[in-house]
């Protein structure tokens, strides 16, 4: 029983890892963040395995569009998730949002975790909505999780 026990903690812990290893890291959405440009979001992106799309617009403006292990339609909605960790990240044209958008409630949480090693204060569920968790920490920028609806269930965004 023990054996059962420690291999399915063990089997837990592998899928956890997994979840944030193929999804953008907090500290590196913050560096496109920071940067505010196309050039630094390609080059962090690309790099660990993210298509760059194109521009979507909408009636909040105007957002650089990558993702991994899916594809887009041409309205910029997800469509033809693959293996692993499907994950979208836009940064908006103007440079004042970054957003994170992942599919599954196990990459949502391993985002949270990351930024609470990060020393952020993880705050409060904002007063009547359980869905939006405010995170800062002085001198850096905010940090918010969003429980959405469906295309985009999960989405972390960063802000001033």
């Amino acid at each position: 029983m023990k054996k059962i026990l420690l291999l399915l903690t063990a089997l837990l812990f592998a899928t956890g890892m997994q979840a944030q290893r193929d999804v953008v890291s907090v500290a590196d959405a913050i560096k496109i963040f920071q940067a505010k440009t196309l050039y630094t979001g390609k080059q962090v992106l690309e790099r660990q395995g993210y298509s760059y799309k194109g521009v979507s617009s909408d009636e909040f403006g105007k957002d650089y569009n990558w993702v991994k292990n899916m594809n887009l339609t041409k309205d910029f909605l997800p469509t033809a998730m693959k293996r692993g960790n499907s994950s979208m990240v836009l940064l908006a044209q103007n440079g004042k949002t970054v957003y994170v958008y992942v599919f599954n409630r196990t990459a949502f949480a391993g985002l949270q975790s990351q930024v609470k090693a990060m020393g952020y204060d993880m705050g409060n569920a904002v007063k009547g909505d359980k869905s939006t968790l405010i995170c800062t920490k002085e001198n850096q920028p905010t940090v918010t999780f969003l429980i959405l609806q469906q295309p985009l269930p999960y989405c972390m965004q960063i802000t001033e």
